[in-house]
């Protein structure tokens, strides 16, 4: 690819990576806010659902908007909106407000997701779209373990609320790296054609969900994201409760996982763009997680970091292809499929903590945990099966243009 298509990768990856900072940075800080409010705990868990509530909720607005208007400019306004939001969040002491706020952020986190992947799909040829998105997929990942990571850390010599503003800015930086974007080119005049083409020929979202392949790809993101928190969720709880691992060593081994998803992010894109199609990164990212269910079920904690680096690699070879193939599936409509089944999978990943609570609350036993994320992922493997690729409504989709 040419300097001004990496130059587009890496600012997406970048956008996720902040947005990601912005979506956890509560999470290692709840015992703080709590006392800052003056609330309880699940008041301030509150912070945490609400951005996940405005994310979903406007998920398949903005996968419609990006079909139909410039994916950069609604880029911009999402990080315009989330820099203000966020500013106000890490200085305002009112809770109420916080929440509606932190509302507000998830709001314009949705608007970076479809749209940014929109963008990668007008800048980049689809030999190197896998790739592109798999480091998109990285730089979130980069972003989630930074947070639960390096900001605990800082906070030991930093008011987390200063660190919270410190994030703000680099949305600012985000901000100002717009003026430097390619302003030209083949990507541009795809990206232009988004907005001309509007009206013409785009299928009707209640169409699109009717339509099996997109059934599928709704079952892949469904049972793949019910499963995958399962472990991301339970994991840490089973090393300490059943492993007798202290928190540090527990926090420790979901580290191995989040780089090793990192790592092998780009790598899985590679591999599928190598290969000329994505089923077979889908279907070998779906098999690597199944296998991590079994060794936990027949082994435990035995070899819990090589465990670690499976569930990580299995994320990212399970997650990128399938963006990535919802990105070439149906011309015009990509933004509106990727929002649908982005949604779907959030929606799952949302019930599962509950759904897997109340297994272990019923059966006193983590092996039934590992056993439904086994059967999951099985399911997830089936509906992977068969053709998911090059619908005819997309002819272009093996030219990499729109």
């Amino acid at each position: 690819m040419k300097t001004y298509q990496w130059v587009l990768v890496l600012f997406v990856s970048m956008v996720h990576f902040s947005a990601f900072t912005q979506r956890m940075n509560v999470v290692p800080f709840l015992v703080d806010l709590r006392d800052v409010y003056g609330v309880g705990y699940a008041e301030v868990g509150g912070l945490a659902s609400a951005f996940l509530l405005g994310y979903a909720l406007f998920q398949i607005p903005a996968g419609v908007l990006a079909d139909r208007y410039s994916p950069k400019k609604l880029i911009f306004i999402g990080v315009s909106t989330m820099f203000a939001a966020s500013l106000l969040f890490a200085v305002l002491h009112t809770f109420w407000l916080a929440l509606l706020l932190r509302f507000v952020m998830g709001l314009s986190s949705a608007m970076l997701f479809s749209p940014g992947i929109k963008l990668i799909s007008a800048y980049t040829p689809r030999a190197k779209r896998g790739l592109s998105i798999g480091i998109m997929e990285g730089g979130a990942g980069l972003g989630m373990l930074m947070t639960l990571t390096l900001l605990p850390l800082l906070s030991l010599y930093v008011n987390f609320q200063t660190l919270f503003i410190a994030l703000s800015f680099v949305l600012l930086l985000l901000l100002v790296m717009f003026l430097f974007l390619p302003k030209s080119g083949e990507g541009k005049r795809n990206e232009q054609k988004i907005g001309s083409m509007a009206g013409t020929k785009r299928i009707r979202l209640i169409d699109l969900i009717k339509k099996p392949v997109v059934i599928r790809l709704i079952g892949i993101s469904f049972f793949g994201l019910f499963g995958l928190h399962g472990f991301l969720t339970w994991l840490p709880t089973y090393l300490e409760a059943v492993g007798g691992f202290s928190k540090q060593q527990a926090a420790w081994v979901m580290a191995v996982a989040m780089v090793s998803q990192i790592i092998m992010g780009p790598v899985s894109g590679k591999v599928s763009d190598w290969m000329e199609e994505r089923k077979s990164t889908l279907v070998a990212g779906s098999v690597m997680l199944a296998a991590s269910a079994v060794w936990l079920l027949v082994f435990g904690d035995s070899g819990i970091f090589f465990t670690a680096i499976l569930i990580g690699t299995g994320i990212s070879w399970a997650m990128a292809p399938m963006l990535t193939i919802a990105s070439e599936l149906i011309k015009e409509s990509e933004g509106a499929v990727i929002s649908i089944i982005n949604t779907v999978g959030q929606s799952a990943s949302a019930i599962s903590g509950y759904v897997f609570g109340l297994f272990f609350e019923l059966s006193g036993h983590f092996q039934w945990i590992w056993f439904s994320c086994l059967l999951l992922f099985a399911i997830r493997i089936v509906l992977s099966l068969g053709n998911l690729e090059d619908e005819p409504e997309n002819p272009l989709a093996k030219t990499g243009h729109l």
